[in-house]
């Protein structure tokens, strides 16, 4: 059933689909759009409390947000005709995007994180990247294979197969969400919706020095192909 919404496995599914019950809301997470400040609007709305201390947002087993495969949800339940749940998402424009997951995941994180995100493109650890050079890496990966940090948009939600009810766009994140919770009845303290995360790069502002490179404006057209198409986003970075 789960590969007539998604094409990516059970752990991936339970992962990025989080469900607030009490407003019957369901979230298809896309990393680097606003991932954080969303899912702490929603677990905020399905407990009516401050996040525990010590306690990542990102924690999927101390989240009070539903997983579905995990919890029991049918996905014909969430995502069939008559569903009763809301459906939404974020997106952003993939030339910004792979670019903050590259100056986050690749460029300077700590250790640990770069190691990992490297193995995933066949690198030993410690192993440094230029931005064209882990462009070209990863556009000789299946998409099936790639980290969810840079995997296309369009796969990560199912769209075509997925009914979506509200799609939110990280270029308008605040106005966006602030309407999501004007017509979900979601309440956050202001903080939560207006804070930097620690995973905000400021990537909009570097696209100029990232992008002077012809070869990596190329390479993110054809690995985000469908992301531009599909999702409304121009193919020239000028716009951006």
């Amino acid at each position: 059933m789960a590969d007539r919404y998604f094409q990516h496995g059970d752990y991936r599914i339970n992962h990025l689909i989080h469900i607030a019950r009490r407003h019957q809301l369901v979230y298809l997470e896309v990393p680097k759009a606003g991932c954080s400040v969303v899912k702490a609007v929603l677990q905020h709305g399905e407990t009516g409390a401050p996040r525990p201390a010590g306690i990542s947002v990102h924690d999927r087993e101390a989240s009070p947000l539903g997983a579905p495969l995990r919890d029991g949800f049918g996905l014909d339940e969430l995502f069939g005709p008559g569903s009763p749940w809301l459906t939404f998402t974020f997106v952003r424009n993939p030339f910004s995007r792979v670019l903050s997951c590259y100056l986050e995941k690749i460029a300077a994180p700590r250790a640990g994180q770069r190691d990992l995100r490297v193995h995933n493109l066949g690198l030993p650890p410690g192993q440094t990247l230029s931005f064209r050079e882990f462009l070209e890496r990863v556009a000789e990966q299946r998409p099936r294979r790639m980290d969810i940090h840079w995997t296309p948009q369009t796969r990560l939600i199912g769209l075509g197969r997925v009914p979506i009810g509200f799609v939110g766009r990280f270029e308008t994140f605040q106005r966006d969400l602030r309407t999501l919770m004007t017509v979900a009845g979601l309440v956050a303290p202001e903080e939560l919706l207006t804070e930097r995360t620690g995973h905000t790069t400021n990537a909009g502002d570097r696209l100029a020095e990232h992008y002077a490179d012809d070869r990596c404006v190329a390479l993110v057209r054809d690995i985000y192909a469908r992301d531009f198409d599909l999702l409304g986003y121009g193919h020239d970075v000028a716009f951006v």
